[in-house]
């Protein structure tokens, strides 16, 4: 028989081993539930990895496919960046030889951009240009005939001549081409399959934000320079070549002083003076020479000689034309004047604009970051007032650059009531303020020719005068139209 005392150690010693092997139990069931748990993670980091190497291979099949077929992009703001004059002249022919040594001007820039790459990349050109513009202005010149869109033999032989040469016409304003343009270096500015851009839009410093995000990258960007190229695309860092073979250096010239019949003298041997012709005027006179009436341009003054010289007589443009940023800066009333309440007119009871410098391109790109985010009201902020109850603008505080910038861009949309404008709040511009424009033989511009020869000598001071309600509405109604594309700048 066992004793007490050995079934007590028996009792104990076999509750101790349904404890260990409790335990024992335990300590299986949480390594067999480790153990699913690190499958279900190796079959989860699986999946993905197939997901990433998937992912990877048809990344590596893009590349190759970018690898093939490369091409640099030369991109021309053709309202600014004007062919050769014997390009132009010799109408179709001059189309298919601009065409050829465009490319082989920009064959050789290739040689010293990409170096061994040249050889494998094609030359892919987009011209952005308004064509009906374009071609008044060259015909002006006495460049091209008369008729509207007389460009168009010009353009049409320099398409065909190159497989990826396109000369686009992008409509009747030039916010048409600003946008083509933005939009397709930004589709190829990152292009693995695009070597490189050869940028000829630097006559125009609103192209300035597109670029200021490739500061210094001379690896992808090279600059053109032409005639009216801006001094601040020197600082963004980025190489500047020149095509002299193919882009004029110079802005364009107007026509020679035409040699015209003295009034006077007409008037005695026909009876009357012979009529000024109203297209010629327009750039559609499509008689050229052969007009029987007067080809004066507006604003083209008659010289008058005695009776007793000779008949033949010269018309002159006023030499204020065309006046520096120095001149206006020297002869427009300050800035200040506006605070004071009172507008400046000359002799002639026109209104004189405050003197408006350009912003930096610090501030323009302050204010189109601001705009891409929600446009501002013109109104509200240039005026002080917006009544359009429903005005989806944007009404909070604007900083002082940003300000600056606005009233700047709204300067360069000529006032419907030009010189007779008598209201305070009215932010849009008077009178021309673009450095050295000329409005004839010259850029398009949105001023007509009036508004470049006023008179900037301040006669007096004038209080301001409040506008009809139906004017101001007209005013509210067309508030916006500066800014209705961030990117979008006038000069």
């Amino acid at each position: 028989m066992l004793r007490d005392s050995d079934i007590d150690s028996l009792t104990n010693h076999l509750g101790a081993l349904s404890k260990e092997n409790q335990k024992h139990h335990e300590t299986l069931q949480d390594v067999l539930k480790q153990f699913k748990n690190l499958l279900e993670d190796y079959n989860s980091l699986k999946s993905d990895y197939e997901e990433v190497k998937e992912g990877r291979e048809k990344y590596k099949k893009q590349a190759r496919g970018q690898d093939r077929n490369p091409f640099v992009l030369v991109l021309v703001d053709g309202d600014g960046y004007l062919f050769q004059d014997h390009f132009i002249k010799a109408g179709a022919e001059g189309g298919i030889k601009a065409a050829r040594e465009l490319s082989d001007s920009v064959r050789e820039l290739m040689h010293s951009t990409l170096g061994m790459q040249a050889d494998q990349c094609r030359i892919m050109v987009r011209v952005y240009a308004n064509m009906l513009g374009l071609s008044k202005t060259l015909a002006r010149a006495g460049l091209c005939g008369h008729e509207a869109r007389s460009l168009a033999s010009f353009t049409s032989a320099f398409n065909r001549a190159q497989d990826l040469f396109d000369f686009v016409d992008a409509a009747e304003k030039k916010e048409g081409s600003d946008f083509k343009i933005r939009e397709m270096f930004r589709l190829f500015a990152d292009s693995n399959q695009c070597r490189h851009i050869y940028f000829a839009g630097c006559h125009d410093t609103g192209f300035g934000s597109l670029l200021t995000p490739y500061r210094g990258r001379s690896d992808r960007i090279t600059l053109i320079k032409a005639a009216s190229f801006h001094r601040e695309f020197k600082d963004l860092g980025l190489p500047i070549r020149e095509l002299p073979s193919v882009f004029k250096s110079t802005p364009i010239s107007s026509t020679k002083p035409t040699t015209i019949v003295n009034t006077k003298a007409a008037s005695a041997t026909n009876g009357s003076a012979k009529p000024i012709c109203k297209h010629y005027q327009k750039g559609t006179c499509k008689y050229g020479n052969s007009c029987i009436k007067q080809h004066v341009m507006p604003g083209q003054t008659l010289s008058v000689t005695p009776a007793d010289e000779s008949p033949k007589q010269l018309w002159s443009t006023p030499t204020t034309v065309g006046r520096s940023k120095e001149f206006l800066f020297t002869h427009l009333p300050p800035m200040s004047l506006k605070a004071e309440g009172r507008i400046a007119v000359n002799k002639d009871g026109e209104r004189l604009d405050t003197y408006c410098p350009h912003p930096s391109m610090d501030a323009m790109d302050e204010y189109h970051h601001r705009a891409k985010e929600h446009k501002v009201c013109n109104s509200y902020h240039l005026s002080g007032e917006c009544g359009d109850k429903s005005c989806l603008y944007d009404h909070s505080d604007v900083s002082d650059t940003i300000f600056e910038a606005l009233r700047y861009i709204l300067r360069q949309h000529p006032c419907p009531r030009a010189g007779a404008c008598r209201s305070i709040k009215c932010y849009k511009g008077h009178l021309c303020q673009k450095p050295n424009c000329r409005p004839v033989g010259g850029w398009p511009c949105r001023f007509d020719y009036r508004a470049h020869i006023l008179d900037l000598k301040v006669s007096q001071l004038v209080p301001p005068v409040a506008q009809a309600e139906e004017e101001q509405s007209q005013v509210s109604g067309d508030s916006h139209e500066g800014t209705s594309s961030p990117g979008t700048l006038i000069f």
